[in-house]
C-alpha cells in the first residue's frame, strides 16, 4: 500500500469518529427540558406521564383516547425497553478513549488513528444495536394502536411526525442529556480540578 492510500483509510477513520461524536452531541440538545417538572413552589411534582405526548397528538389529530389496556401495554413494552437498554459503562470505551488520548498527546498519529478505527467500530455495533432495538419496540407501539388511531396521527402529522411521537415513548437514548460532563468528562474532571 502506499503512502496516500494509508493517509485516505486514516482521515476516513476520523470522519467516522467526528460523525459518531457529533451524533452523541447532538443527543445532548435533544435530552434537554427532561428533568424533573417543578411546581411553583420548588417541589418536584409527579412523574411524567410516558404516554403525555402520544396522548396529546392523538387528540390533536382528533383520534380516539388511548383505551386503558392500550395504556397498560405501552406502558409496560416501555419499561420492558428501558429496563433492556439501560446504558451501562463500557470498560472497553473507556480504554479505547484513554489510549486514543494518551497516543494524541504522545504525538502518535499512527496509534491515535488506531484507536479511532476502534472506537468507531465499537460505537458503530453499539448504535447498530440500539437501532434495532427501536425498531422493535416502535413496531410493537405500531400494533398497540388501532388502525384508526395510527391512520389520524399519519393524517395529522405525517410519518415521520408519527415516528417522532412514538420515538419519545422510549425516552433520551443512553448518554443523552449528560453533556460534557457525561461519564468520561466527570472522570477527567476529578483527575484532573482545575
Amino acid at each position: 500500500m502506499n503512502k496516500h492510500m494509508i493517509n485516505k483509510k486514516h482521515q476516513l477513520g476520523m470522519v467516522v469518529v467526528m460523525l459518531a461524536l457529533l451524533a452523541i452531541a447532538a443527543g445532548t440538545v435533544w435530552g434537554q427540558g427532561r428533568g424533573p417538572r417543578f411546581a411553583a413552589n420548588g417541589q418536584a411534582t409527579a412523574t411524567r406521564d410516558p404516554l403525555a405526548f402520544l396522548k396529546q397528538a392523538l387528540n390533536k389529530a382528533g383520534a380516539g383516547a388511548l383505551t386503558t389496556d392500550q395504556e397498560t401495554k405501552l406502558n409496560a413494552l416501555i419499561t420492558s425497553f428501558r429496563s433492556a437498554n439501560k446504558p451501562a459503562p463500557d470498560p472497553n470505551e473507556q480504554t479505547l478513549r484513554d489510549n486514543f488520548d494518551k497516543a494524541i498527546l504522545a504525538g502518535d498519529l499512527t496509534s491515535a488513528n488506531g484507536y479511532a478505527d476502534q472506537l468507531a467500530t465499537l460505537l458503530s455495533t453499539r448504535q447498530s444495536t440500539r437501532l434495532k432495538a427501536e425498531a422493535g419496540f416502535l413496531s410493537q407501539a405500531i400494533q398497540i394502536l388501532t388502525s384508526d388511531q395510527f391512520a389520524a396521527l399519519e393524517k395529522s402529522i405525517g410519518q415521520n411526525g408519527t415516528l417522532r411521537v412514538l420515538q419519545s415513548l422510549i425516552g433520551p437514548g443512553p448518554g443523552f442529556g449528560r453533556g460534557m460532563m457525561g461519564a468520561r468528562g466527570q472522570a477527567q474532571a476529578r483527575r484532573n480540578p482545575s
